[in-house]
């Protein structure tokens, strides 16, 4: 059978991310036997560019992934598939799917959408097709039934065993050298699941999904991992002289005795610096101590906020700040840099409290940090609170690309103005006299420098901007206090 996966990243907030569940599903279609390929969409003027696709390969299944803030594009090119051929049949996949199956109601062009890990049930959907057989009984598979949702029985999350047998995610047919070469990073991800249970975070409405208070943590052996590593490294070998690797696990390394077993193998084998996420109430001395001398050159740590009523109650953290504070002491101890991320625009939080989080920030002396803007997550605790009390502009969420950096809550003008300021600047805010914004500077004079080249300089012009976006902040406003700091919803 031939199989179009189709990746939609329209001005998407990782830029050109890698992936990794559709590369595995794209992994395990591909040793089953069948014709595969794969398109990303990066922006509306491309669309066509699937039209061509899809009439030069003439699939049979257009596989199409989604996060929430993509979604109404999904819509918009499964109908293009389908005004080219209604016998294609359309699915989704994805976290959005996961935790709002119903959205297919709505999706019109969409013949079906998987929920939670579908290595297999996508395997079965297409033997189910190949034979001549309905796929509408196959697990973990919802449509549309009458203007109703049919929800089918759910595989059981696959175990350690299992992850560990399973193919390494396809790098050769999704374009990988774009990514190392965008991100500047060679992303990996191996453990599935996160045992806290934090209000915003899509791991506890998958947790839900499956009948679960916490979505429990499941990982392939450090060797598999190792051999994932090896053999992207062969087939990319600018990973290590140029570009360093990130292991994208929620949380890296919580088992201890995988963690150990991976660094041990990591030093012997690879022997190139990587970044990683922990939260700050996992950080020993023990674990400092393993990452150090395991080449771990930066933790990046989710701070979330500095006031501890919206971290502890509102987000359901449960962290004091005594914690985090430790946390960064004990990275500065071992020599590792770290990494601030924090959300600001919770509902509920004043001028007040994201003053608490910027002073805080301030006091941990992050080697770089940053702040996104809440978006929620229907199906998460806190998601499903802002829709069920009216919270959401459901225009704008419904049409909405500009995912963390934007809110989508009905605030009034002014706070949101506030937020995507305070979002823009926030390295300047914590680090408002450092050696960063002689830095910034320095570089704004050598692009004019090198955009005078004649030739090369629109070359070098274009890969700089390229490298840059989404990264970029605005110009410093002086007049600060001009910015308006009404907090209240309209």
């Amino acid at each position: 059978m031939k199989v179009l996966f189709v990746y939609s990243n329209i001005n998407g907030f990782h830029a050109d991310s890698f992936g990794d569940g559709i590369a595995m599903i794209m992994a395990i279609t591909k040793k089953a036997g069948h014709d595969i390929r794969q398109i990303q969409i990066f922006n509306k003027n491309e669309y066509p560019q699937l039209d061509s696709v899809v009439k030069e390969f003439k699939p049979d299944v257009v596989g199409f992934t989604a996060v929430s803030s993509q979604f109404s594009f999904v819509r918009e090119l499964s109908k293009r598939v389908k005004e080219i051929s209604p016998k294609i049949i359309n699915v989704c996949g994805g976290v959005h799917t996961t935790l709002n199956p119903e959205c297919v109601i709505g999706a019109k062009h969409l013949d079906a959408v998987f929920v939670g890990d579908s290595d297999y049930s996508f395997l079965e959907f297409l033997k189910k097709i190949e034979n001549n057989e309905s796929w509408k009984d196959c697990d973990n598979v919802a449509y549309n039934e009458n203007e109703k949702i049919k929800k089918n029985k759910m595989k059981q999350l696959l175990s350690n065993e299992e992850l560990d047998i399973l193919p390494h995610p396809d790098r050769t047919t999704y374009p990988f050298t774009k990514v190392l070469q965008t991100v500047g990073l060679a992303p990996f991800h191996f453990t599935r699941g996160c045992p806290f249970t934090c209000s915003y975070c899509s791991n506890i409405g998958v947790a839900k999904v499956y009948g679960q208070t916490r979505y429990n943590i499941r990982q392939a052996s450090p060797e598999h991992c190792i051999q994932e590593i090896e053999n992207t490294i062969k087939e990319n070998p600018t990973i290590g002289p140029i570009y360093k690797i990130s292991i994208t696990d929620d949380i890296f390394g919580l088992n201890k005795k995988w963690r150990r077993e991976f660094l041990a193998l990591y030093r012997e084998r690879i022997k190139i610096p990587f970044v990683c996420l922990l939260r700050c109430d996992v950080v020993t001395e023990d674990t400092m101590q393993d990452l150090a001398k395991g080449y771990c050159y930066i933790i990046q740590f989710g701070v979330e906020s500095g006031n501890d009523y919206i971290r502890n109650v509102v987000m359901d953290r449960q962290m004091p700040r005594e914690t985090i504070i430790n946390a960064f002491k004990l990275s500065k101890k071992y020599g590792v840099k770290t990494n601030s991320l924090n959300v600001i625009g919770v509902p509920g939080e004043t001028k007040e409290m994201l003053m608490d989080t910027i002073k805080l920030n301030r006091e941990i002396e992050p080697y770089t940090c940053g702040a996104n803007i809440f978006y929620p997550y229907k199906g998460t605790p806190l998601g499903d609170k802002c829709f069920k009390e009216g919270l959401v502009n459901i225009e704008k969420y419904e049409d909405f690309s500009n995912e963390r950096r934007e809110s989508v809550l009905n605030y009034s003008k002014e706070w949101l103005e506030t937020l995507k300021y305070y979002r823009a600047n926030w390295s300047r805010e914590i680090h408002p006299f450092s050696y960063r914004r002689t830095a910034l500077r320095a570089v704004d004079r050598l692009k004019q420098s090198v955009n005078a080249i004649p030739i090369f300089g629109p070359i070098i012009k274009n890969h700089y901007q390229k490298t840059k976006r989404n990264v970029k902040m605005t110009l410093y406003k002086k007049n600060k206090e001009k910015i308006p700091v009404i907090n209240h919803f309209v």
